[in-house]
């Protein structure tokens, strides 16, 4: 998630305990150089972040900054957050929950509702990343179409690793961020960024392997299969296979921890740097391109083995040994009165079907006192297009249907029969 204006340079600078940001916000050093200057070094209880007259931010940056935040806030440290002066800006700060971490008496927490992007999410214990994760999940089924099983496979997987990682090694006292965002417009990508403030891979590797020389060097190490700093904790394979599915699948990923930052991008290649100025915690910003579903079938191999983990469909839906699904829609949908809460229905149902192979899909309509004509349409009607009538009739099955529900939906069909697709859709 992003927001820009124009293309101004970005410009961080301290007025005594204030940080005044202008401009594009690309990297975040900087802005907690300045911080880490007046909080330890001149022993201010507060700070302003002043984000007035910054025109843009990446996820990644505003990550890293509420998760040291929230550690000096953890601290005692008081904040309070001058939003951007542009209003479409400032309420990216809302909807991403940014403006609730950097200032929680100013904003509320995110309410954003959008089925593209998830906000910025915290979690502190293994129940709140599974949560956490099962919604990120959820939201991603219904958002990218056409998802084949590996591809939510190796998805789940990679986040489940990567969030997982700061509960176990990372001693952050304030847990872990994690934010994703999907790119549909060209290519089909999703990202997501996971972020803590706790000791660092290298420090954390060097619990382990003390011959580490550099910090260069942890990263280096951190992405190869089998690195961990206890055997008896993990097997290390969670940045590797991670590495792995973003790099097979051509796209990007980054680690930014201690004086190193690590990147990959298709174009460029590997890449480990030396930070002048260091990030104490985490951050790993994952790009996958689900566009070519073959490139990510191979991509989860560990010991020269093809490795398939349980799914997010399999344990969420599967109801028997044959791949019958079973969709209450209630459970998957906040409104039933528009066509924007229709698409991700249908994206969701398609994606079921087709992970499903040759399992019914029940949708279930029971608690469903109506909906409108454009989310039976959107929904029903244009998945009945895309699967096709045969496929449709034979493996998606809808019960429990009210008399006017069901006839809204046999119009929907009946419309998209005589009409197909339209240029508006």
């Amino acid at each position: 998630m992003s927001a820009s204006n124009d293309n101004v340079q970005s410009k961080v600078e301290r007025q005594d305990n204030r940080i005044v940001v202008t401009g594009e916000l690309f990297d975040f050093h900087e802005l907690l150089s300045q911080l880490h200057t007046i909080i330890d070094k001149l022993k201010y209880a507060d700070a302003i972040i002043d984000f007035e007259n910054c025109t843009s931010a990446f996820q990644q940056s505003m990550l890293s900054v509420c998760a040291q935040i929230l550690a000096y806030r953890n601290r005692g440290v008081d904040f309070q957050l001058i939003p951007p002066a542009d209003k479409k800006f400032a309420n990216l700060f809302k909807n991403t929950g940014w403006g609730h971490f950097l200032d929680p008496r100013q904003f509320d927490p995110s309410a954003f509702k959008g089925y593209t992007q998830i906000p910025a999410t915290q979690y502190t214990t293994p129940a709140e990343q599974h949560i956490a994760v099962n919604k990120i999940l959820n939201v991603m089924l219904g958002a990218i179409p056409e998802f084949r099983r590996s591809d939510i496979a190796a998805f789940e997987w990679a986040i489940n690793e990567l969030t997982d990682n700061v509960l176990v090694h990372s001693d952050s006292p304030i847990g872990g961020l994690v934010q994703v965002s999907t790119f549909l417009k060209y290519r089909k990508r999703v990202q997501f960024v996971v972020a803590d403030a706790g000791i660092g891979i290298p420090n954390s590797l060097r619990e382990g392997q003390k011959d580490l020389l550099s910090d260069i060097e942890a990263l280096d190490k951190a992405i190869r299969e089998g690195v961990t700093r206890d055997p008896s904790v993990g097997q290390g394979n969670g940045l590797f296979g991670s590495y792995e599915i973003c790099s097979k699948s051509g796209g990007e990923f980054l680690v930014d921890s201690g004086h190193a930052r690590l990147k990959f991008n298709p174009n460029s290649g590997l890449s480990i740097q030396n930070q002048t100025i260091p990030y104490t915690g985490t951050l790993v910003v994952a790009t996958i391109d689900f566009s070519d579903p073959k490139l990510l079938e191979e991509a989860l191999r560990f010991n020269g083995e093809k490795y398939t983990p349980l799914d997010y469909v399999e344990r969420k839906y599967e109801t028997n040994a044959s791949g019958d699904v079973y969709f209450r829609l209630a459970d998957e949908c906040l409104s039933f009165g528009s066509r924007v809460s229709g698409k991700p229905v249908q994206h969701k149902l398609h994606n079921i079907v087709n992970i499903a192979q040759d399992g019914v899909v029940t949708v279930d309509f029971d608690g469903v006192p109506l909906l409108s004509s454009s989310f039976a349409d959107e929904a029903f009607g244009k998945l009945f297009l895309i699967i096709g009538p045969m496929k449709f009739m034979q493996r998606v099955r809808l019960t429990n249907m009210i008399p006017a529900v069901e006839g809204l939906i046999n119009k929907a069909i009946a419309q998209r029969m005589k009409s197909g697709f339209s240029d508006a859709d």
